[in-house]
Order: C-alpha cells, then sequence, then structure tokens
C-alpha cells in the first residue's frame, strides 16, 4: 500500500492492481430505490424483527450530511421499541474531532434521561465521529454499529475526496479551523483512533454493500468476518436498505437487557 497526501488530507491507496476500482459514483443516485423497496418490505412494519428493550440509539450523519436524512430511520427504531436520538452535531462538514465532542454532548444526555448505556448506529464518516466517543467514553457506550464506515483506511472516490479537501480548507480560512484537519498532526487527534481497539465492553459490528460507490467496501469491514454484515444497494441507501434494517435489528436484540 502506498500513502499520499492530497492538499494535506491522508488518503490511503491501495496498488491498483491489487484493489478494484469503487464503482461509479453515479450510481449512488439509485439509493431511492433503497427508499422505495423499504415501504414494500415487512422489515419496514416491524415484521419478523426483534423488539427493543426501550435502552437509547443516537443516529450520526455521513459526511455532508445532517440528522434529517436519518429521520426515518429515527421513527423506524421508535417503532420496534427504541428510543431514538438524532446526533445534533449540525451539517457534518467540521473536523471530526469536534464534531465528536458534539456528538458526545448527545451520548450524554441520552444516558443521563435514560439511566442506561446508549447504543451508536453512525452512516459512514459518522460510524468514525461515534467510535470516538466509544474509545473515549466506553462507560456510556454499549453498541456502535458502523453502516458503510471507512474502519480500515480513508478510501473513498476521488471526487468524494476532492470535496472533502476543498470544504476542509475552506472552513480552515472561514472559521479558522485547523489546517491539519483530517490529517495525523491535527491537534485532535482524530485520523490516529483509526488504529485503536474499542473497549471490550463496547460491541461492535460493521453493515456494508460492494456496491459502495462511496467507499471501498474492504475497508468498511471489521478485521474479525464475523462482525460483518453484507447487503446490497448504494452508499447513501444504506440508511433505507430493508436489508439493513433486518440486521440492525438483529444486532441491536443481541445485547438487549
Amino acid at each position: 500500500m502506498s500513502i499520499i497526501k492530497v492538499h494535506e488530507t491522508i488518503v490511503v491507496e491501495r496498488e491498483a492492481a491489487a484493489s478494484p476500482q469503487i464503482p461509479p459514483l453515479w450510481r449512488e443516485f439509485l439509493w431511492t430505490l433503497d427508499w422505495a423497496a423499504l415501504r414494500f418490505h415487512p422489515v419496514y412494519y416491524g415484521v419478523n424483527v426483534p423488539r427493543g428493550d426501550g435502552s437509547p440509539v443516537v443516529l450520526v450523519p455521513g459526511f455532508l450530511g445532517t440528522d434529517s436524512y436519518l429521520y426515518e430511520l429515527y421513527l423506524w427504531l421508535g417503532r420496534i421499541g427504541y428510543r431514538p436520538y438524532m446526533s445534533r452535531i449540525g451539517l457534518n462538514a467540521e473536523c471530526p474531532g469536534a464534531l465528536a465532542g458534539r456528538l458526545l454532548a448527545t451520548v450524554r444526555h441520552a444516558h443521563a434521561e435514560t439511566g442506561r448505556p446508549v447504543r451508536i448506529i453512525g452512516h459512514s464518516l459518522g460510524g468514525i465521529i461515534g467510535r470516538r466517543v466509544c474509545l473515549e467514553h466506553p462507560d456510556l457506550a454499549r453498541q456502535l454499529i458502523y453502516l458503510g464506515s471507512p474502519l480500515q483506511a480513508v478510501q473513498a472516490h476521488p471526487l468524494v475526496v476532492a470535496s472533502a479537501v476543498v470544504l476542509h480548507t475552506a472552513l480552515s480560512l472561514l472559521n479558522a479551523q485547523h489546517s491539519d484537519c483530517l490529517t495525523e498532526r491535527c491537534p485532535c487527534g482524530f485520523v490516529n483512533d483509526i488504529g485503536k481497539e474499542l473497549d471490550s465492553n463496547v460491541n461492535h459490528a460493521a453493515i456494508y454493500t460492494r456496491a459502495d460507490g462511496v467507499v471501498d467496501w474492504h475497508s468498511a469491514q471489521e478485521s474479525d468476518p464475523r462482525l460483518n454484515f453484507e447487503v446490497g444497494g448504494t452508499h447513501i441507501g444504506l440508511v433505507y436498505n430493508p436489508l439493513a434494517y433486518k440486521a440492525l435489528g438483529d444486532l441491536l436484540a443481541e445485547h438487549r437487557d
């Protein structure tokens, strides 16, 4: 593997012969098919989905996303018996370390309000932000589930990487954000968290799709294959994918109170 730096953003790139290309980004527009399929699937109505135990579940949006696009998942979790919370981190476009601080405030609130350990479901980069909270505060978290998150390395579609570079550069100029954001030199230490192990008390698993047009699906898997759950569909559509919902219901039920 070779490591290259693109305008101060670290990108891990496999040798071309060793890694297939990420599917074309245009396929991500097919996320509407995932959304439509959900409404015709029994899991949407809680059929054959284990009943929740009322524990708190915090949802975290992916890069360039806000809580609003997770509303469908939020409502579903409430229907099957959990107490869902939105992340309240705002637009996921700032320094991930700063966003993790906001997420921690929400996790603390959910923990205090319910008196129970929190579960976190993070989409894409949201899963890595959730991981930061779990690493630093394992006493607050019980479970972490990734939806298409780059667990092994920051390997994403070139257009997504370019967007991140431009956006973080603009934010560093407008909001005095640290210019080394998303690099190993960033004071928040977010990039260095990728190699750290989660506390044994925090259960975790990854849901991914090989048709992912944003994140290399190889890097969206846990190192332990028993913790990986493959579904079809798009990267964006993972938050609407009926097979992902079924996997979520089963994973959450494995660690009910």
